[in-house]
């Protein structure tokens, strides 16, 4: 696995809307295919990424629940991304 895997979705993770949660567009990820609701993605913003699950989208806006620790050390449930990459 690479050290810098590619971001999946371009969200601040330190911005949170009413559900709680950080949010992005779908239109803005740069891999909107990766983007599907159950599914690990890696999400951030330049150096800040985290591992998250997609937990809704609703109306192209993505909501993320980031898994707390490193990308590196939440590398197991990105082992999709090794298919479909």
């Amino acid at each position: 696995m690479k050290d810098q895997l590619d971001l999946d979705l371009v969200v601040d993770l330190n911005t949170m809307d009413d559900s709680g949660l950080p949010w992005a567009f779908l239109d803005d990820a740069p891999h909107p295919e990766r983007v599907v609701t159950g599914q690990y993605v890696v999400a951030g913003s330049g150096a800040a990424r985290a591992v998250a699950l997609v937990v809704d989208i609703d109306d192209g806006v993505v909501r993320v629940q980031p898994v707390r620790g490193s990308v590196a050390s939440s590398a197991e449930l990105l082992a999709h991304r090794q298919i479909a990459s």
